[in-house]
This record gives structure tokens, C-alpha cells and sequence, in this order.
């Protein structure tokens, strides 16, 4: 079964040059593709368009901001900050 990741999930790449590092989906774009961003690399404004089979789901934050469209790159970087290492 697929995972299908919702806006707020907080996910762990699992390949690819990020991997390893957790990023927040801002969007499920559909045909197997999320909208991620990590709040430092990848930006609220400049999000990665990443294949679902290369995520894996960790938790969840920032539903309502990211619903609202009102998410902040140092609110993305905060919600992250345990899971990068405090990076």
C-alpha cells in the first residue's frame, strides 16, 4: 500500500541527495508526487516535488499554517529542528 502524504506531514527522505533529512509536505500534487519544503533548503516558495515511494512519514506539525497558506520558512525550520540534528 502507498503512502499518501497529507499537507502537514513531517517526512524523512529516504533517497536521493537529501536523504536522511526530514522535510514537511506543503501539498499532495497527485500521480505519486509531494510538495516538500525543509524551511533552509528547500523554501516555502521554492518547494521539491518529491516521489512518495522516497518518503517516509514521521510525525506530523504546522497542519492549520499550511492549510491557511500562512506557513513560514522559521516555522518549517522550528518544527523540524529535533528531527535535522538542530540544523
Amino acid at each position: 500500500m502507498e503512502y499518501i502524504p497529507e499537507a502537514g506531514d513531517i517526512v524523512i527522505s529516504k533517497a536521493g541527495h537529501d536523504a536522511g533529512r526530514a522535510h514537511i509536505v506543503l501539498a499532495y500534487e497527485g500521480g505519486g508526487y509531494a510538495l516538500i519544503a525543509d524551511g533552509k533548503r528547500r523554501l516555502v516558495s521554492s518547494p521539491k516535488s518529491k516521489n512518495v515511494k522516497h518518503l517516509r512519514k514521521a510525525g506530523s506539525a504546522l497542519k492549520e499554517s499550511i492549510e491557511k497558506g500562512s506557513v513560514t520558512d522559521k516555522e518549517i525550520r522550528g518544527a523540524l529542528k529535533e528531527i535535522n540534528g538542530g540544523c
